[in-house]
């Protein structure tokens, strides 16, 4: 009956190691997964201010074409307005 007991407990030993490593294991996914998806937000955050970046600096070499091509014309200002926004936003 010893060894049966003995038996007993180390089955329950182990069954008790193998739960607590499947809940280690558990955690460890789902900080994994927690931290996918933050960086898959992350990246779509940096891609969208990049883009919002490219068009600002679009519209405001468009702005020094047209003032440069104005001034040169001697028509006066084109879009100084804008391109003094644009310029205060940097």
């Amino acid at each position: 009956m010893d060894t049966d007991e003995r038996l007993m407990a180390l089955k329950k030993a182990y069954a008790d190691i193998i739960l607590n490593m499947e809940k280690e294991a558990a955690k460890r996914i789902m900080v994994s997964e927690r931290k996918v998806v933050r960086l898959e937000y992350e990246l779509k955050i940096a891609k969208e201010d990049a883009v919002q970046m490219l068009m600002r600096v679009k519209q405001m070499m468009d702005c020094k074409v047209c003032f440069g091509l104005r001034f040169e014309k001697g028509l006066g200002l084109c879009c100084l307005g804008v391109w003094f926004r644009f310029r205060f936003w940097l």
